[in-house]
C-alpha cells in the first residue's frame, strides 16, 4: 500500500466515530470490541446522561447546581459541542436507568421537553441513531423507528449487524475523497465475504461428496462367506 492510500485509510478511520451508550459493562465492551475490529473510532459512556453531556445537550437551567458546578458543566458542554461534529453514529441501548435510549433519541432528534420550544441544533439532529435491545417488542421497535432511529438492532449485536450501518455512515461524510475510500473498503469487504462464502460452499460440497462415497461404500454387497 502506498503512502497516499495509507493516509486516506487513516483519515477514513478518524471520520468513522461512534458514540456507544450502554449501562451494561459487558454489552458495552462487546460493542466496543466489534466496532474496533471494524476500524471505527469508539467512545463509550454508561448512561444517557453522560451521552447528553458528551454531546453538549445538557440543559443547565433544568438542573439545580450551584454557580461553580454550573460553570463546570457549561465549560464541559462547550468542549463537547466541539466534539459532536466528529461523531458519525450514536448506538444506544433502549433500557437504561434514568434517560432511556428512546429518551436520548428524542433529545437528539427533537430537543429538550423542558425548553420553551423544541428547537433542535442541526449539528447533531442529523447524526444517525441506532437503538439496541435484547427484547424483541414490535411496538417498541416501531416507536423508535418512527422517532427517528435509523436502525433497531436486537442484542447480542453481531459483526454482520454493523455492516448494515455503512450506508448511514456514508451520509455523514462530506469529503468526496474519504467517501470514495470508504466505498472501496466496503467493496473490498463484500468481495472478501463472497470469497469466504464460496470457500464454505466448496468445503460443504466436498464434505457431501465424501459422505455420499462413504454411504455407497457401506451399501456395497459384502463378499460371500467362505464355506
Amino acid at each position: 500500500m502506498d503512502t497516499d492510500s495509507a493516509a486516506v485509510n487513516e483519515d477514513e478511520k478518524q471520520h468513522f466515530h461512534v458514540l456507544a451508550v450502554d449501562d451494561s459493562y459487558i454489552d458495552r465492551k462487546v460493542l466496543e470490541k466489534l466496532l474496533t475490529v471494524s476500524s471505527y473510532q469508539v467512545t463509550c459512556v454508561d448512561s444517557g446522561d453522560k451521552a447528553l453531556e458528551y454531546l453538549g445537550l445538557v440543559d443547565i437551567e433544568e438542573n439545580e447546581y450551584d454557580s461553580s458546578s454550573s460553570q463546570q458543566i457549561s465549560s464541559s458542554s462547550k468542549s463537547s459541542q466541539q466534539e459532536v461534529s466528529k461523531v458519525n453514529l450514536i448506538m444506544t441501548d433502549y433500557s437504561m436507568p434514568g434517560i432511556s435510549g428512546y429518551d436520548l433519541l428524542k433529545r437528539i432528534k427533537v430537543g429538550s421537553p423542558n425548553r420553551a420550544s423544541f428547537v433542535c441544533d442541526s449539528t447533531w439532529k442529523d447524526v444517525p441513531v441506532v437503538v439496541m435491545s435484547s427484547e424483541n417488542v414490535p411496538s417498541r421497535i416501531n416507536m423508535c423507528l418512527e422517532g427517528g432511529a435509523e436502525e433497531f438492532l436486537l442484542k447480542p449485536v453481531k459483526l454482520s449487524d454493523l455492516r448494515k450501518l455503512h450506508s448511514h455512515l456514508l451520509n455523514t461524510i462530506t469529503d468526496p475523497c474519504v467517501e470514495n475510500a470508504i466505498c472501496d473498503v466496503i467493496e473490498s469487504a463484500n468481495n472478501t465475504n463472497k470469497e469466504e462464502s464460496e470457500i464454505d460452499k466448496n468445503c460443504s460440497n466436498t464434505n457431501k461428496r465424501k459422505a455420499t462415497a462413504s454411504d455407497l461404500s457401506d451399501r456395497r454387497p459384502r463378499g460371500l462367506p467362505v464355506s
